[in-house]
This record gives C-alpha cells, sequence and structure tokens, in this order.
C-alpha cells in the first residue's frame, strides 16, 4: 500500500513532468512519456564499440590477443584492466565535450549508467572495493566549476555499490594534453599526482575513473601513485576510447 507520502511525490512528479516533460540527455528533445532514457534518433545515431575489447585500454580490438595493437605497441599499462563505454567520435564525442567544457552536467547520469552497465559486462567479474576519481588541479577545477570524474565516480560507485573515495591530489598544474604525443604527455603528467590519504588505499582493489582514454598518460601516472600508496589493484574506466 502506498503511503501518503509515496502519493504526494508520485503526483508531484507527474505535475513536473507535464509542466516541464523530461529532455533527452544528448540533444535536449523532449522525450514522450514512457519514452526510454534517450529520444530514439540518439539511440540510433550512438557509436558502439565491438563486442571484442583490449583488456589494456578497454576500446575496440580486432585481434586474437588480448591486447590491441596501439597497447602492445605502448608496452605495459601500470593498471590490471579497462573498459570504455563508447569510442569516441560523432554524438558520444559532442556529449563529452558538451558535459566537461559547457557545464551540461545534466549528462553525467547518463554517462554514469553506460559506464557502470560496460564495466559489469565487460570486466570479467573483477571485484573492487571502491571508486575513484582522476583528480583536477585546484584551479582548473575552479574556473570549470566541478571535476567531472568527480562526479561521474560518485554516480558509479552507488550503481556498482561500493564506496566512492578521494585520496588522489593533483600538486601540480599541467597543460591541456590534446595535441601532445605520449612522450610529450607523459612529461606533462609526471610529479603531478600525490596520494593525501595512504590508509584510505592500502590493501584496496579501485576503479580509477575518467572521461576519455587517449594515450593513458594520466591513467598511468595516477595509477603508478595509488600503487606506490599501497594499492592491492588498480583498474580503469572510462566514458570513451579515443
Amino acid at each position: 500500500m502506498l503511503t501518503c507520502s509515496a502519493v504526494s511525490t508520485r503526483l508531484v512528479r507527474l505535475f513536473v513532468d507535464l509542466c516541464a516533460p523530461p529532455l533527452c540527455p544528448l540533444c535536449r528533445a523532449a522525450l514522450a512519456h514512457g519514452q526510454a532514457e534517450l529520444c530514439s534518433d540518439c539511440q540510433a545515431d550512438l557509436p558502439q564499440s565491438p563486442e571484442r575489447r583490449c583488456h589494456g585500454c578497454g576500446g575496440a580490438n580486432a585481434g586474437h590477443l588480448a591486447l590491441c595493437p596501439e597497447c602492445l605497441r605502448v608496452g605495459a599499462r601500470p593498471w590490471d584492466f579497462a573498459v570504455s563505454a563508447f569510442p569516441f567520435h560523432g554524438l558520444v564525442r559532442d556529449a563529452i565535450h558538451c558535459y566537461k567544457y559547457r557545464r551540461r552536467t545534466s549528462l553525467a547520469p547518463f554517462f554514469a549508467r553506460c559506464m557502470a552497465e560496460a564495466w559489469t559486462a565487460y570486466a570479467e567479474n573483477r571485484r573492487i572495493d571502491a571508486i575513484t576519481p582522476v583528480p583536477l588541479h585546484w584551479f582548473r577545477t575552479w574556473q570549470r566549476g566541478y571535476n567531472q570524474a568527480a562526479i561521474l565516480s560518485r554516480l558509479i560507485a552507488k550503481q556498482l555499490q561500493v564506496n566512492c573515495i578521494t585520496p588522489l591530489r593533483r600538486i601540480r598544474y599541467t597543460r591541456q594534453q590534446a595535441r601532445m604525443d605520449l612522450t610529450q604527455r607523459r612529461k606533462n603528467v609526471h610529479g603531478a599526482f600525490a596520494v593525501a590519504n595512504r590508509k584510505a588505499v592500502v590493501n584496496q582493489r579501485l576503479l580509477l575513473v575518467d572521461d576519455v582514454f587517449t594515450t593513458g598518460a594520466t591513467l598511468a601516472a595516477a595509477t603508478a601513485v595509488l600503487l606506490d600508496a599501497g594499492a592491492a589493484s588498480v583498474s580503469v574506466l572510462t566514458i570513451a576510447r579515443d
């Protein structure tokens, strides 16, 4: 039997839907009553990675080995396993840019759900104790107004029913890496991270969250610091693989 409070909540939601119908988080089109989370056009346009994924970066893997050719070329990754929810192009690329640079934080629940589902589907039953985001430098957080990875981490932690912790700190301001090659990126993030609370990571199996996996230089630098602080293992989860 529904309580008065539950009835009131449903009535409020119905009133809000009537006055301001839910919007597709990607294109902002109004969703019809009972329609899925995305509009039908966006559902059809979402880029998808193939079933076979690379264990090193979470992206497409056309070969027969566990790692894609790029991960084999780069060499050993410091993390145990990586999962990406999407390839980084088309509608997903545009949506990530809106989320990251244009304050469209309303996209976070959609991304977090897709990331949690991808982890469950492709992580091969790997167990994790806590989720942690790649941190931004305090000045960049102030400029942007939020850390996109931190928002995702909190939402994913709820869906996977594990703790969200923030032991990592970005102790050195780094330049934007969009036009850097792998060597430049590694140099740019060298010494950029530190663990503020070592007790929080000791013997923990951690899932490190970021938005886009490009070369993996930032994720590698953060992973190395977590392992040096005593983490039992680190895996990686991103929205998309570039």
